[in-house]
Parts: C-alpha cells; structure tokens; sequence
C-alpha cells in the first residue's frame, strides 16, 4: 500500500512544551532542528538524540546526549567494532576433527575398519556451523575405511558455557533469536517447525523439520474468528494478544487466543494455548541444552555414517598440556567465513548469535582464557577505550542487545560512528550497514522504503518493547552527510500501534530538508 511523505498534519502527535535543549549552538541546522524537535517529539517516550555533520566534522545537534538508555541491538556497532580492533578482519571460526597420535591419521592405520584410537570433534562456538558441516567433518572417518571406534569420542571446547547473558528476558528464551550461546552451535542451536490446524477446536497438529533430537508435545488448537455463541471457548491464560490483526467489528466476538511454549530438561517442550484463524503457522524453536544437542546430532551422524562407537560420546575441555598437543593430529576441519562477511550478517539481519557469539571469542582472545559475559563486557569496554572511547559509565552486559541491563548514551554510540568515519581501518563497519527500503532490517521497514528516505539512511535499528532506536548515516538535500543516534525508550505498545509514523522517520524525513 502506498505510503505519502509525512506531514505535519499527519503526525498525529500532541505537541508539548519547549523544554531545554543540551548544548545548542544558533547555526541554521541547529536552530531548525531544536524547533522541528518540539514540534515533533512524543509526550510521553524518552528521547536521546544526537546529529555530526560529516563534511565539516562538527557536531550540530544535541538532545539528552548523555542519558543512559537501553540501546537494544544498536549495541552490535560496538561488538562489531571490538571484534575488529581485538580479533582482526582474518579471523574466523574452526571446527575441527582431531586425534591423538604420532603421525597424520590415514588408512593404513585402519584395521578392518576399526580405530582403537580417541577421536575429538573440537567445537569453537561457530554460529554459522550447520549440521550438513558437521557431517562432512564426520564423513572424513568413513572416508578413511573406519566403521567403528573402540575408543571415546569427546566433543571438545575450551570455552566458557555460561548460555544467557544477564537481563535477557525469560520469556524470550525459547524463541530462536534468543537462542543459548554455548560452544556447541548447530543450525543456529534453532529447530524449525509448523503448527496447522485440523479443524477448529480440536487439536493442532505439529511437524518439525529435519528429524531433530527434541521431544514437542502440544494440547494447541485454531479457533474460527467469528465465534458461534453455542460453542463454549475455554479459557487460556494470555502470552501474546492475537486479536490486533483483525477486523475491528470482530475483536469483541474473539477469544483472547495465545500460545504458550514451556520448556524442560532433556530439550522437551510443550505447546499449549490457542490461535486465532485457520492458516498454519511457523515455529522457531530455542534449544534449551545445546551440549546435550550437539551429543544426539553426533550420536545420529555416525549412525548414518555407519560407524559403530562403543563408548558413549562425551564431553570434554581441550587440552593445553604440551604432550596433548604434540600428539594432536588434524583429521579434517571446517572454517567459517572470515570477521568481515560474520559482522556484515550480523549488522544487516540483526543477528544476535553472531554478536554474542563474538562477544564471548573477544573476550577469550583478549584474556587468553575462557571468558563469561561478565568479563567479554569489561574486554569489550577496555578494547573500545585503546582507541578513544570511554564507556567508563555506561552498563554492557551482552555484545547483542538482547539484555535489558545494557545502557549506553547518544554520546556513546555517536563516538563509535565517529571512529568508524575518522579511522580508515574501520570504514569497512559503516558500508555493512542496512540501506533503507534496500538491504537488512531497514528494507521493509515502514516509511524508510520508499522517498524521501529510501536510499538516504544506512543505520543499524534496535528495536525490542518499548524501544525502538537507530543509528547511522543519513545523506540529504543540503549535500551533506550526517552521523546520527536517535534513542527512543519507553514507548508504549499501545502507543505505538497509534502513531502514524515511527519517530524516527518522522525526525529524518525533517533532517532532508535541513539548511546548510
């Protein structure tokens, strides 16, 4: 549906007050956008913003620049750029199968197709490792004539296993973008599914894809959005309010319908609740123990593979005893694409794997030892200080923005897109970001696909309830390019659904006919 540029009339939002604006200077792009901003700014969100025109180097406007407030994904830019200055633009991931023996494994050392040596799968925390990798890497033991191993096979990791970051929201957990960060990452550690119905009122039926080691049941069913008035609708306690999408003559005739995913040991589930509506729906699936997951998808390879193992698969730390790695022969490896390809899914899909994955490897790198999130956030702040940015207030619990203790400023952000711009090294950062109404998350994204902001912002959107943040560069109708942070925290849901436009694109559709 076709969407006209925003006006003011179109704003649909009360004005208020003039409040005190930090640190305005009377320039002409100053004056207009403190005027424009009370116009323009919600009555009852938080707002933090702050603009740097590239060209000259300067800033122009300043407003609550230095309020701490959550950024939510936003916090990628500084994950990405730490991951730079700490791990390099060569690094990458490897995920490797191992032995210990005195010279390279081949198949005269195979007798009859039995190995009595130990074989380890060494795992890295690669968030791009798939199961079609992993089988491969098993595929190399059938390609060297063994079909059994008498000895143990050990999934092998020297990481830290700390699985959640403080402040990630427990009813996210099972969801996969907020998937456990551990060593042993197969397919995103996500299971994909879909629930359709078999008529209304009676239980759904669920088909997960690719005969994977988890246990779903489900007492979910459809319900018909007009209600027969004889049929009697049990009552579910509410997740989610399904109701928004329908037409409004008929929310009140619907039950308050929601699905509810609660989660056991042992990767066990149990889907309950209802939906509204007849169309099937995707499920994304977190699994809850990716150490015992990564043992079953072993356990299920070989037996494809037909290699016999008499010994359980285990799991195990690397070993760093010089006689260890004397004798640590490579069988075979997978290696992940290099840092710069990682950051720019990272960036463009908001890929918060990829994020907390490299948080916890810089962290590792930097103090050469396992690293928790705890101590990957005080390498992080340190990193990003050997190169001018102090984050000395600021809280970073996670490399995603998935936390809800995360706080940074405007001033935070705007000095990590600064040093981008400033130092050649890291330049690289700021052309991965999403182009609006072109690539990642600013592609689809209402008001920023189609003029006047298609093809003008390129910003990094952090967005979870009550947020909805962005950070970039935007180019406009003056010839100037400009460095931006816009922070909008506590907004309410149901705010939200009445606004016209996000602030957002309401604030930059003004910054493009902004004077010289």
């Amino acid at each position: 549906m076709a969407e006209e540029p925003l006006s003011q009339s179109a704003l649909n939002q009360q004005q208020t007050p003039s409040t005190q604006i930090n640190h305005i200077n009377q320039q002409p792009a100053a004056l207009y956008l403190n005027n424009m901003l009370q116009l323009l700014k919600p009555m009852h969100s938080q707002l933090g913003i702050t603009v740097w025109d590239m060209s000259n180097q300067k800033m122009v406007f300043e407003y609550n620049n230095q309020s701490l407030m959550q950024p939510a994904s936003v916090q990628k830019l500084l994950t990405a750029l730490a991951a730079t200055k700490q791990l390099g633009k060569d690094f990458s991931y490897q995920t490797r199968l191992t032995t210990l023996a005195q010279q390279p494994l081949d198949k005269s050392q195979i007798e009859n197709g039995i190995y009595s040596g130990d074989i380890y799968i060494e795992f890295s925390g690669d968030p791009t490792l798939t199961y079609q990798d992993l089988q491969l890497l098993l595929a190399s033991l059938s390609n060297l004539g063994i079909t059994e191993v008498t000895g143990n096979i050990i999934l092998a990791s020297d990481q830290d296993s700390q699985l959640q970051a403080p402040g990630w929201v427990w009813d996210d957990l099972g969801i996969c973008y907020a998937a456990p960060i551990s060593p042993y990452i197969i397919d995103k550690n996500c299971v994909y599914g879909r629930l359709a119905t078999t008529g209304y009122n009676k239980v759904a039926k669920i088909t997960m894809m690719g005969n994977r080691p988890i246990e779903i049941t489900n007492d979910a069913y459809f319900v018909t959005p007009t209600i027969n008035r004889a049929v009697a609708i049990p009552a579910v306690k509410p997740l989610t309010d399904d109701t928004d999408a329908l037409p409004s003559h008929l929310t009140e005739s619907v039950p308050q319908c929601h699905l509810t995913l609660r989660r056991f040991d042992n990767n066990r589930y149990h889907l309950s609740g209802c939906h509204v509506g007849a169309k099937s729906l995707p499920l994304a699936i977190a699994i809850t123990e990716p150490q015992l997951y990564a043992q079953q998808i072993v356990a299920k390879q070989l037996a494809a593979l037909g290699i016999v193992h008499k010994q359980p698969i285990t799991v195990g730390k690397l070993s760093t005893e010089p006689e260890f790695i004397a004798q640590r022969q490579i069988i075979a490896s997978h290696q992940s694409a290099a840092l710069p390809q990682l950051l720019e899914t990272m960036l463009l899909k908001s890929d918060n794997l990829i994020a907390d994955s490299l948080l916890k490897k810089l962290g590792e790198d930097y103090y050469q030892a396992p690293s928790d999130f705890a101590r990957s956030s005080q390498a992080l702040k340190t990193i990003l200080y050997s190169i001018g940015i102090d984050l000395s207030n600021a809280n970073i619990a996670d490399g995603s923005g998935l936390s809800r203790y995360n706080l940074l400023t405007p001033e935070h952000v705007l000095t990590v897109l600064t040093t981008l711009y400033q130092q050649p090294e890291y330049r690289f950062l700021l052309d991965l970001l999403p182009e609006s109404g072109v690539s990642g998350t600013l592609r689809y994204k209402r008001y920023f696909n189609k003029s006047p902001l298609k093809h003008h912002v390129f910003a990094k959107t952090g967005s979870m309830l009550g947020i909805a943040n962005l950070a970039g560069r935007v180019n406009v109708s003056n010839g100037h390019d400009y460095l931006f942070v816009l922070f909008e925290n506590g907004l309410s849901p149901q705010i939200k659904k009445q606004q016209k436009a996000p602030f957002s694109a309401v604030f930059l559709q003004t910054m493009m006919d902004l004077p010289r």
